[in-house]
């Protein structure tokens, strides 16, 4: 096989799958602007890209897209604002 191999981690699964990605990885429930997961959750960030980097190394489908649960995603409060 050539080339660079690739994962998409993404937020969109349906608008995804359309694409045929080779390998990718939709973190369930995360939002737009949180592919990773939310700021300052540096543990969780590192665990979603740990888990994508292993799909490297499984053998997928294109337009496959695995499915993955972190329920700490949810546990995450931001801080209120102060109104100025």
């Amino acid at each position: 096989m050539k080339g660079i191999p690739t994962v998409l981690i993404t937020v969109s699964p349906e608008v995804s799958a359309q694409m045929r990605p080779p390998r990718a990885l939709y973190p369930n429930g995360f939002k737009i602007g949180n592919s990773l997961g939310k700021p300052n959750m540096r543990a969780l960030q590192l665990k979603v890209l740990r888990d994508a980097l292993l799909l490297l190394t499984e053998n997928t489908r294109p337009g496959t897209i695995t499915t993955r649960d972190y329920p700490e995603y949810g546990e995450y409060h931001e801080p209120q604002r102060v109104k100025s």
